[in-house]
Protein backbone atom coordinates (compact mmCIF):
# COMPACT_ATOMS: atom_id res chain seq x y z
CA UNK A 1 0.00 0.00 0.00
CA UNK A 2 3.03 2.39 1.08
CA UNK A 3 4.37 1.71 -2.69
CA UNK A 4 1.22 2.59 -4.55
CA UNK A 5 1.05 5.95 -2.01
CA UNK A 6 4.45 6.56 -3.48
CA UNK A 7 4.11 5.99 -6.83
CA UNK A 8 1.36 8.18 -6.83
CA UNK A 9 2.81 11.06 -5.18
CA UNK A 10 5.82 10.55 -8.00
CA UNK A 11 2.96 10.65 -10.99
CA UNK A 12 1.22 13.69 -9.32
CA UNK A 13 4.99 15.38 -9.22
CA UNK A 14 6.10 14.18 -12.87
CA UNK A 15 2.32 15.50 -14.11
CA UNK A 16 2.77 19.17 -12.32
CA UNK A 17 6.35 18.97 -13.73
CA UNK A 18 5.58 18.18 -17.18
CA UNK A 19 2.22 21.06 -17.17
CA UNK A 20 5.06 23.50 -16.57
CA UNK A 21 6.98 22.64 -19.31
CA UNK A 22 4.11 22.68 -21.51
CA UNK A 23 2.71 25.55 -20.41
CA UNK A 24 6.38 27.64 -20.46
CA UNK A 25 7.21 25.87 -24.35
CA UNK A 26 3.30 27.35 -25.45
CA UNK A 27 4.30 31.14 -24.17
CA UNK A 28 7.38 31.07 -25.76
CA UNK A 29 5.86 29.99 -29.15
CA UNK A 30 6.53 33.58 -31.09
CA UNK A 31 10.02 33.34 -30.64
CA UNK A 32 11.77 34.87 -34.03
CA UNK A 33 13.67 31.96 -35.57
CA UNK A 34 16.44 33.00 -37.54
CA UNK A 35 16.15 30.99 -40.81
CA UNK A 36 19.41 33.01 -42.92
CA UNK A 37 22.32 34.29 -41.20
CA UNK A 38 24.91 36.60 -42.72
CA UNK A 39 24.94 39.37 -45.32
CA UNK A 40 20.83 39.12 -45.73
CA UNK A 41 19.80 37.55 -42.75
CA UNK A 42 16.27 36.56 -42.93
CA UNK A 43 13.74 35.91 -39.39
CA UNK A 44 10.57 34.46 -39.18
CA UNK A 45 8.49 35.96 -36.49
CA UNK A 46 4.90 33.35 -36.04
CA UNK A 47 2.38 35.92 -35.32
CA UNK A 48 -0.24 33.51 -35.04
CA UNK A 49 -1.40 34.30 -31.38
CA UNK A 50 -1.64 38.49 -32.29
CA UNK A 51 -3.46 37.72 -35.42
CA UNK A 52 -6.03 35.57 -33.80
CA UNK A 53 -6.62 38.19 -31.01
CA UNK A 54 -6.67 40.80 -33.74
CA UNK A 55 -9.75 38.61 -35.55
CA UNK A 56 -11.17 38.17 -32.21
CA UNK A 57 -11.13 42.09 -31.58
CA UNK A 58 -12.07 42.55 -34.78
CA UNK A 59 -9.30 45.48 -34.81
CA UNK A 60 -9.33 47.76 -38.12
CA UNK A 61 -6.51 47.38 -40.44
CA UNK A 62 -4.81 50.12 -39.31
CA UNK A 63 -4.16 48.77 -35.71
CA UNK A 64 -3.77 45.33 -37.04
CA UNK A 65 -0.30 46.83 -39.04
CA UNK A 66 0.63 48.62 -35.97
CA UNK A 67 0.55 45.66 -33.48
CA UNK A 68 1.85 43.05 -35.96
CA UNK A 69 4.61 45.79 -36.62
CA UNK A 70 5.25 46.06 -33.23
CA UNK A 71 5.39 42.73 -32.97
CA UNK A 72 7.67 42.47 -35.78
CA UNK A 73 10.27 45.05 -34.32
CA UNK A 74 10.08 43.00 -30.74
CA UNK A 75 11.51 39.88 -32.40
CA UNK A 76 14.46 42.19 -34.21
CA UNK A 77 14.75 43.43 -30.65
CA UNK A 78 15.40 39.72 -29.72
CA UNK A 79 17.67 38.61 -32.70
CA UNK A 80 19.68 41.66 -33.83
CA UNK A 81 22.76 40.84 -31.07
CA UNK A 82 23.01 37.50 -32.92
CA UNK A 83 23.23 39.45 -36.04
CA UNK A 84 25.69 41.75 -35.87
CA UNK A 85 27.67 41.05 -39.28
CA UNK A 86 24.43 41.56 -41.16
CA UNK A 87 24.02 43.97 -43.97
CA UNK A 88 20.53 44.18 -43.84
CA UNK A 89 17.82 42.38 -41.69
CA UNK A 90 14.26 41.29 -42.88
CA UNK A 91 11.63 40.22 -40.24
CA UNK A 92 8.95 38.33 -42.07
CA UNK A 93 5.64 38.38 -40.54
CA UNK A 94 3.82 34.94 -40.81
CA UNK A 95 1.13 33.77 -39.48
CA UNK A 96 -0.75 29.98 -39.85
CA UNK A 97 -4.18 29.96 -41.65
CA UNK A 98 -7.15 27.76 -40.76
CA UNK A 99 -9.94 26.83 -42.83
CA UNK A 100 -12.86 24.11 -42.30
CA UNK A 101 -13.79 23.20 -39.06
CA UNK A 102 -13.09 19.21 -39.72
CA UNK A 103 -16.39 16.50 -38.81
CA UNK A 104 -14.11 13.93 -37.52
CA UNK A 105 -12.26 16.13 -35.11
CA UNK A 106 -14.31 19.14 -34.19
CA UNK A 107 -11.40 21.25 -34.77
CA UNK A 108 -10.14 24.04 -37.54
CA UNK A 109 -8.47 22.49 -40.16
CA UNK A 110 -4.38 23.39 -41.10
CA UNK A 111 -4.55 25.77 -44.82
CA UNK A 112 -1.56 26.68 -44.44
CA UNK A 113 1.08 29.79 -43.63
CA UNK A 114 0.44 33.28 -45.09
CA UNK A 115 3.22 35.40 -45.18
CA UNK A 116 1.93 38.61 -44.45
CA UNK A 117 4.95 41.69 -44.14
CA UNK A 118 8.30 42.10 -43.93
CA UNK A 119 10.16 45.05 -41.61
CA UNK A 120 13.32 45.48 -42.85
CA UNK A 121 16.25 47.63 -41.91
CA UNK A 122 19.91 47.94 -42.66
CA UNK A 123 22.65 46.09 -40.52
CA UNK A 124 24.76 49.25 -40.00
CA UNK A 125 21.01 51.36 -38.99
CA UNK A 126 20.49 47.73 -36.50
CA UNK A 127 24.27 48.20 -34.59
CA UNK A 128 23.95 51.73 -34.14
CA UNK A 129 20.20 51.75 -33.20
CA UNK A 130 19.60 54.73 -35.52
CA UNK A 131 16.36 56.38 -34.69
CA UNK A 132 16.30 54.64 -31.43
CA UNK A 133 14.07 51.61 -32.73
CA UNK A 134 14.70 49.56 -29.84
CA UNK A 135 12.46 51.78 -27.58
CA UNK A 136 10.23 52.29 -29.52
CA UNK A 137 9.82 48.26 -29.31
CA UNK A 138 9.56 48.86 -25.97
CA UNK A 139 6.69 51.61 -25.41
CA UNK A 140 5.01 50.79 -28.72
CA UNK A 141 5.71 53.99 -30.23
CA UNK A 142 5.67 54.35 -34.09
CA UNK A 143 7.90 52.81 -36.26
CA UNK A 144 11.33 55.34 -36.62
CA UNK A 145 11.88 56.11 -40.40
CA UNK A 146 15.14 53.61 -40.82
CA UNK A 147 12.69 50.62 -40.44
CA UNK A 148 10.47 49.81 -43.48
CA UNK A 149 7.31 48.08 -42.76
CA UNK A 150 5.96 46.00 -45.98
CA UNK A 151 2.66 44.21 -45.95
CA UNK A 152 2.41 41.75 -48.67
CA UNK A 153 -0.07 38.95 -47.75
CA UNK A 154 -3.92 39.39 -46.35
CA UNK A 155 -5.71 39.06 -42.57
CA UNK A 156 -8.36 37.16 -41.94
CA UNK A 157 -11.53 38.34 -41.97
CA UNK A 158 -12.86 39.89 -39.17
Amino acid sequence: MKVLKRLGVLVVIGVVICSAYVARADSEGDRPVIARAGADALVLWDATAIVAQIVSDKASDADANGRLANGALKALVQVAPRLAAAKSITVRVVYARTGAVSPVYGAATFAGVERYATLEISGADAKADTGKWKEAALDGSALPKNLTFTVTGKLPPR
